[in-house]
């Protein structure tokens, strides 16, 4: 029967978008409700793409470079661990390949999750975070005996409005401590006339094999470059040790 005072119809509200992540072939592929992207190899858990709303691509991804595996990803972000360049002799990494192993071996892709951006709006504009995994057990059984160490690493990807950042958590799961040295190996893709270069030097010896890097947490934010202006080239001499 009819009531006179009954409760009006409470009206339904639209969904709002969310970010969108594909897996499939070894390939992570996630787009924000901004239509800004990136892509992620889990060979290496390399970052091989990231487009702005514009659809302009901010990282450069050489046309040699090998997707299947095979061998390490030549551009992107690649992830470089446990050492950089070069092993040193003396050095309980002498037995690694360069850069360490971490860009040429399989990952794992661990999971997503999504919030608002820090500008607090709804409605599409929120970002996502990819996280993947990588532990000492995943390793050939090769490159275990030339690294024999229990870590665990876990590799976060958030892409943001207009932003893409990373970062790297290193954990220790033996009984005994080890040194490494981590990086992202970004390669941007800039047009030549509209960058500038801020270069500071390190007073540490010049061989990169001892320069000092992070060693239990690293982050690093990638953003589109903001100078318009053109400069000439410049010379900056390294500093006396």
């Amino acid at each position: 029967m009819d009531r006179k005072n009954k409760p009006s119809t409470i009206p339904i509200s639209p969904s709002v978008p969310q970010p969108v992540v594909d897996v499939s072939d070894h390939t992570v592929h996630a787009t924000i409700p901004t239509r800004d992207t990136v892509t992620i190899n889990l060979f290496g858990a390399t970052v091989t793409s990231w487009t702005l709303a514009s659809g302009h691509e901010q990282l450069f991804l050489s046309s040699a470079a090998k997707l299947d595996g095979s061998k390490a990803i030549r551009g992107g972000v690649p992830v470089v661990f446990p050492v950089f360049g070069p092993p040193p002799k003396d050095h309980a990494t002498n037995q690694l390949p360069q850069h360490g192993f971490a860009r040429s071996v399989l990952w794992e892709f661990l999971g997503k999750n999504t919030s608002e951006s820090a500008s607090g709006k709804k409605g599409g504009d929120e970002e996502v975070k990819l996280d993947f995994g990588l532990s000492s057990g995943m390793l050939p059984a090769d490159m275990q005996k030339k690294w024999p160490h229990e870590f665990g690493l876990v590799y976060s990807v958030t892409l943001g409005k207009g932003t893409l950042e990373t970062g790297l958590h290193v954990q220790n799961k033996g009984g005994e401590a080890f040194e490494f040295q981590c990086l992202f190996h970004n390669y941007l893709k800039i047009e030549v006339g509209t960058l500038l270069v801020n270069v500071a030097y390190s007073m540490a010896d010049e061989d990169t094999r001892y320069r000092t890097y992070p060693k239990s947490l690293s982050t690093a934010s990638n953003r589109p470059p903001s100078s318009t202006k053109s400069h000439p080239p410049k010379t900056h001499p390294r500093p006396n040790p």
